[in-house]
């Protein structure tokens, strides 16, 4: 490729053979550099909502508060305190931290009644035990009840939010141009403003892919704008330049290419050796598989009537592996990367049978890994 870079004071003419993108634009554009020049727009001719009622609504719009997290005792404590209030019961004020916890004791387990069922004003001719289902049964209800509320309003909400927000940013994008960005950058700040990051619209049956495609439609146009905004400074600067600085702009450019290829370089060694490693991985892990049953097959091997000290006794076996690794051994015997010791049922060693109907078996085998050795251990002994 060739540039001609004029300056007020020389010509020179740079000549690269780089396959890279240009580090030094000779042109750009027609359409890209005219900042009065529209974009031509991606989004929908007429997006749901005109750009002010958007705008207005958007504005307007409240983000709805979750219900305060409290587990059933502390909901439950609440609502036996109401109640005592209301029966002007002294006792339970006074020590309601006590009897809450008493009371929750005797009915935490117990069903409770149906809200078709709940009779929530306080009955005096009640026992203690049906005050305190029917409490429950309250604070169960109170608690579907706000539940309920929030899922409505969270729904209001995401309805009103992704339809707004997707209007605003889709009118500002057809009327945007390069030199005047300023009124999508304001929408984007009040869109961002009444989001919610938690909040997911598609469970509360909202379909937010207007208002993610007119997102990503944004974040690409600024971003080459702002590129555009980049090539044109460097040519001003160039074309500005002296002999001597455009001679150190080239050496740098050389320099940035010969550093991109050196990263690539090394990019592609790394994977190179990562994937060797996760072969490698592959084929250790795979021994694993059979551990345990080279365990088992050996210490059933060891089990022989002519090896046992005392008939009436057991005998003690053990079995070692070298170039065992801890997560080979978390595999084997699934338990966490790290972990030391594990055991071996001895019904999975198996019994050697032996004449009149007596056999040979094992107790629970122990298996610990030492370093990178794996040492089993169990006893055998004699059963009829």
């Amino acid at each position: 490729q060739k540039y001609i870079i004029q300056t007020p004071s020389t010509m020179a003419t740079i000549e690269s053979t780089a396959a890279a993108a240009p580090a030094i634009p000779a042109a750009v554009s027609e359409e890209s550099s005219s900042p009065s020049r529209k974009r031509s727009a991606e989004s929908p001719a007429s997006p749901p909502m005109t750009l002010a009622a958007a705008k207005k609504a958007l504005s307007a719009l409240k983000i709805p508060s979750r219900p305060k997290s409290a587990s059933e005792y502390v909901r439950f404590k609440a609502a036996l305190l109401k109640d005592a209030k209301a029966r002007d019961d002294k006792d339970t004020k006074d020590n309601i931290t006590k009897i809450a916890k008493e009371a929750w004791k005797k009915v935490q387990y117990l069903p409770a009644p149906s809200p078709d069922e709940l009779d929530t004003d306080t009955n005096d001719a009640e026992d203690d035990l049906q005050r305190y289902l029917r409490l429950k049964g309250v604070m169960r209800k109170e608690q579907q009840e706000i539940q309920a509320k929030f899922d409505a309003e969270a729904k209001a909400y995401s309805t009103a939010y992704v339809t707004a927000a997707s209007s605003l940013l889709q009118w500002c994008l057809i009327e945007v141009t390069e030199d005047n960005q300023q009124p999508l950058l304001e929408a984007c700040k009040l869109v961002s403003s009444k989001s919610v990051s938690s909040f997911d619209f598609r469970a509360h049956g909202v379909d937010d892919s207007p208002l993610n495609n007119a997102l990503r439609e944004t974040r690409d146009l600024l971003a080459e704008y702002k590129k555009l905004k980049s090539e044109r400074a460097l040519v001003t600067k160039l074309q500005n330049a002296t002999e001597e600085e455009l001679m150190l702009h080239v050496k740098e450019h050389i320099r940035l290419l010969a550093q991109g290829a050196e990263l690539n370089k090394i990019k592609k060694t790394k994977e190179i050796e990562d994937e060797r490693q996760r072969q490698k991985d592959e084929r250790e892990l795979a021994r694993a598989d059979g551990i345990q049953d080279d365990i088992t097959r050996a210490l059933k091997k060891q089990m022989k009537y002519g090896s046992l000290t005392n008939k009436h006794s057991s005998t003690r076996i053990s079995y070692t592996k070298g170039g065992i690794s801890d997560k080979v051994f978390a595999k084997a015997f699934g338990v966490p990367v790290g972990t030391k010791k594990a055991t071996i049922e001895g019904s999975e060693v198996g019994e050697n049978w032996l004449r009149y109907g007596a056999s040979l078996k094992c107790t629970t085998v122990n298996v610990k890994l030492v370093g990178d050795e794996l040492v089993a251990q169990t006893s055998f002994y004699m059963s009829k």
